[in-house]
């Protein structure tokens, strides 16, 4: 679907947001289900190969990382750049469902903090540690090391094959790891563009304390 018509879908759902050609961003005030709302700016820059990069302008949340806030920016923390491109070729296929599903559940996570005092929804981690979290999660397994092999191979163009033997070390062939589980997840760590791989490494080295 064009981009133009993704924007229009937008608009015509949620009233209260306006499209500046110009500068190629939405803002306004981003009403949720209950009633609440939040004023918003959503840059449209970097989608679709990533999110959009919205920024709450309401000032309700703090610029704080342990509130799902980029100190450096000021914009939204939704989650990894990995995780953010496997959704985006599997799930969050539209601007709207990226509103919908992923920017509406945010606020709607940081109300519910406001009033609770914590987060209904869980979150990874923030740095380094969060971004390993998003690939065990993609790729089902906690093995860090195998993730880190299996980054390496992708970033030398190797694929693994559905007879080989399943990256998690389990002694079963790719295919049939897990009932498939392990099949599926590997065709979205195939989704990860190489760049954010190679910078992703990084996280690894930190958290594994690599040299």
């Amino acid at each position: 679907m064009e981009i133009s018509v993704q924007i229009k879908e937008v608009l015509q759902k949620h009233r209260g947001l306006q499209y500046h050609m110009d500068k190629n961003e939405l803002t306004g005030n981003l009403y949720l289900p209950d009633g609440d709302s939040y004023e918003v700016e959503v840059k449209l820059d970097l989608y679709p190969a990533f999110f959009p990069i919205v920024f709450e302008m309401g000032e309700r949340i703090p610029k704080k990382l342990d509130r799902h806030m980029y100190t450096d920016s000021g914009s939204c923390c939704f989650t990894t750049g990995a995780k953010s491109q496997v959704l985006l070729k599997t799930k969050i296929t539209t601007l709207l469902k990226f509103i919908d599903e992923i920017a509406i559940r945010y606020f709607e996570n940081n109300s519910y903090y406001e009033i609770n005092g914590k987060y209904c929804f869980t979150e990874y981690d923030h740095g380094s540690l969060g971004v390993v979290q998003s690939y065990q999660d993609i790729l089902g397994t906690s093995d860090n090391r195998s993730i880190v092999l299996l980054m390496l191979e992708r970033l030398k163009n190797r694929k693994l094959r559905i007879k080989d033997l399943c990256y998690c070390n389990s002694g079963h062939t790719l295919k049939k790891c897990f009932s498939g589980l392990h099949c599926r997840s590997y065709k979205q760590f195939r989704l990860i563009d190489k760049e954010v791989l190679h910078n992703d490494l990084f996280h690894f080295k930190n958290v594994l304390k690599i040299k």
